[in-house]
């Protein structure tokens, strides 16, 4: 089972990920129940939305005038000093670790703060097109170098080696003032030996996991990124993750929807038939069901959800089982849509629908007690209708109630 985990958040930051992915090929087994132990999604440190391509994806993208982009670059910085002592950010993506840390230790600590808060601004990508062009002839120059080894950064000026990582990662955190790794931390870091994720800071393969995704995906880091898209974010305790019990792994729920890794499967009790929603894991190719771990988070972590965060939550769980063609899957969705009509047309506040959608799981609890000891078949589905319809009778009741 995966084990309940407390991570560290380093707020405020931004991330652009990218990397590639890659499809094992594993042996499946029979679906395993995750409804034992809550997993807590992953901490991250930065957003894992859409982000920048790589550098090579970006070269039809580069203007025609090269000296055009040099000048645009060196815009960045305030220049207050002769031409041989100016240091740009495209010297430091592209000449030789030495030459440019004789001239770093030459400049005054306001000079190299000015040019990280200009390879910020580059990365924040707040002017659109012109800073993506910036950043892709960066990073190119960066990812393209042969002589930035463990053995060449150490005896790079800090600074340098701040905006070398900062480049070849696409995270603005590492220039960021309140953020200080060691030299040797960077270094793994920029050489993909060390997780990118600045609130993870494992040691890469994570747990020394010899999966192909771990070993075949650069910077890939299993206890805090996605398997599909391989970013990293700070979502925790919610629907957004859905954690593999067998392997450790992690997946976005987006993105499990997306690559149709939730879908109708073998019952974890049972295994027979198409019986329940299950999410197959694609590092392992194994399937867990989804009803119990989604008990499992909502009872651990919706008492202390706003309503923004209930209502997110609730959407999550409808588009997990919007699918699914067992009784207690489509209760489940049925439920979720209707909490959150309630919560929009405000009939009802946050605190009471939390209250209905866990009296909803003891329910469902109960009702899995109740199918697995009647043996009757006929006589099962009469006690599971009538359990449903005591269920729904006593959530009306509450809900009235609380109006009043």
């Amino acid at each position: 089972m995966l084990p309940l985990r407390s991570q560290s958040q380093v707020g405020g930051l931004q991330t652009s990920l990218s990397l590639v992915s890659s499809d094992p090929v594993l042996s499946p087994d029979e679906p395993r129940s995750n409804s034992d132990n809550l997993r807590q999604s992953p901490a991250e440190s930065a957003s894992s939305q859409e982000t920048w391509p790589t550098a090579d994806a970006a070269t039809t993208k580069k203007t025609e005038n090269g000296k055009a982009e040099i000048n645009c670059l060196e815009q960045n910085v305030i220049h207050r000093f002769s031409s041989a002592d100016k240091v740009t950010l495209q010297d430091i993506a592209r000449e030789s670790i030495g030459t440019i840390c004789e001239k770093m230790h030459r400049l005054p600590e306001e000079y190299l703060e000015e040019l990280k808060n200009g390879l910020r601004v580059i990365l924040d990508g707040g002017n659109g097109s012109q800073h993506r062009e910036e950043f892709f002839i960066l990073q190119k120059f960066v990812q393209g170098r042969t002589d930035l080894t463990a053995k060449t950064l150490v005896r790079a000026h800090r600074v340098q080696l701040e905006i070398l990582v900062a480049i070849n990662t696409g995270i603005q955190g590492f220039l960021h003032p309140s953020i200080s790794l060691s030299q040797n931390s960077l270094i793994e870091i920029f050489g993909y030996k060390r997780c990118r994720n600045i609130a993870c800071q494992n040691q890469l393969p994570a747990d020394d996991c010899t999966c192909e995704i771990c070993n075949g995906t650069t910077g890939f880091c299993n206890l805090c990124m996605c398997v599909i898209c391989n970013k990293f974010d700070f979502e925790v305790n919610t629907c957004r993750w859905i954690g593999c019990d067998l392997c450790s792994h992690w997946t976005h729920t987006d993105c499990a929807i997306r690559q149709q890794l939730i879908f109708m499967g073998p019952s974890s009790k049972s295994g027979a038939g198409p019986s329940e929603m299950v999410f197959r894991c694609q590092a392992c190719n194994r399937t867990s069901e989804l009803l119990g771990w989604v008990k499992d988070v909502f009872q651990h972590c919706a008492p202390s959800w706003d309503g923004e965060a209930l209502m997110r939550e609730l959407d999550y769980v409808s588009r997990i089982f919007h699918g699914s063609k067992d009784p207690r899957g489509r209760k489940l969705f049925w439920k979720c849509d209707d909490l959150k009509e309630k919560l929009k047309t405000k009939k009802i506040d946050s605190k009471a629908a939390c209250r209905a959608i866990l009296m909803f799981f003891q329910g469902t609890g109960n009702l899995v007690f109740m199918s697995f000891y009647i043996k009757d078949k006929e006589l099962s589905r009469f006690y599971n209708f009538v359990f449903f319809i005591s269920i729904e009778f006593y959530v009306y009741i509450f809900t009235r109630l609380v109006k009043k």
